[in-house]
């Protein structure tokens, strides 16, 4: 297995189209295929199959597709790292996060501000443990995650055993998302019991979805639940049918829906701290140092409550 072969996947998923692809990278068609061919053969597997529209991967072909991704971004990052032959080099700058309106925010504002000609920046936002990897693997420089009162030690003790680091930026109590024209919504502070009633809104999780959980609290007697993978698709839940999710009760304007308040929650204790992560062998820069910053202004920024 080659890089090159790799490259040729990832061009090919673009276009859908081997001709396409070698168009793109200036080669000619019978040696993409072969190139191709050639990687099947090595690995066991078909990649992708013809149909009517062009090419379609199977579905070992998403995984290697996917794979393919994740070692080309390393190689760029390595290259962009260590490469002297350019005067110039493309600034790269990646943040990972659990599902939050400030990191957004923050994002913006670094995007706003950039001065470099050539540049690549990216936000991932996704589940908890793709958070964590995505900082294991150098795949980002910062990542952005909260811990529960219930799932802290456990969460510190996972962080201790990948060497990433946890920095607190802000403690938040318990609120609760919901519509403007939710039931609750008339209530200044809201009991789980009166939760229970409700489809409960929840990010997906993997089978450790307890301890990895971005809800700091559990409705234990909540009898609809409603997963979801996006913050999108949570917000337009929220914004239009009786579902509730529980969170910071941060709200942004102009990242989060004026459809959507916030209500605290009563008589919990618990609380989750919000704050940024990154491996403890990985020196601070300015880039990230910039980027901190911002963010621990957009979650000040932020406010709990009714919309004014």
């Amino acid at each position: 297995m080659t890089i090159q072969q790799l490259r040729y996947i990832v061009e090919i998923s673009k276009y859908r189209s081997i001709s396409k692809a070698a168009q793109s990278l200036f080669i000619t068609q019978p040696s993409i295929s072969k190139a191709i061919k050639d990687l099947e053969n090595e690995l066991g597997i078909i990649i992708f199959e013809r149909i009517n529209r062009g090419l379609q991967f199977t579905s070992d072909g998403i995984e290697l597709l996917c794979y393919a991704k994740q070692l080309l971004e390393k190689v760029e990052n390595i290259e962009t790292r260590f490469s002297r032959k350019a005067p110039n080099k493309t600034f790269r700058f990646a943040i990972s996060a659990q599902h939050y309106a400030f990191t957004v925010g923050a994002f913006i504002k670094y995007l706003n501000c950039q001065e470099h000609d050539d540049y690549k920046l990216y936000i991932r936002e996704g589940k908890t443990s793709e958070v964590l990897d995505d900082i294991f693997t150098q795949r980002s420089d910062l990542g952005f995650i909260s811990l529960s009162t219930a799932a802290e030690h456990f969460m510190l003790r996972m962080l201790g055993s990948k060497g990433i680091e946890f920095h607190l930026i802000k403690t938040m109590k318990p609120h609760v998302f919901l519509s403007k024209n939710h039931p609750l919504a008339q209530f200044p502070k809201i009991s789980i019991n009166q939760l229970a009633h409700y489809p409960r809104l929840s990010f997906e999780q993997n089978s450790d979805s307890l301890n990895f959980a971005e809800e700091v609290l559990t409705v234990n007697n909540s009898r609809n639940m409603v997963y979801v993978s996006d913050r999108a698709t949570m917000n337009n839940l929220i914004s239009h049918s009786l579902c509730y999710n529980i969170g910071s009760g941060c709200l942004l304007d102009g990242i989060i829906e004026d459809s959507i308040i916030s209500i605290p929650i009563e008589g919990h204790q618990d609380i989750m701290k919000i704050g940024w992560i990154k491996l403890k062998n990985h020196p601070m820069d300015k880039k990230m140092s910039q980027y901190i910053e911002l963010a621990e202004k957009s979650i000040d920024e932020c406010y709990c409550g009714l919309r004014r």
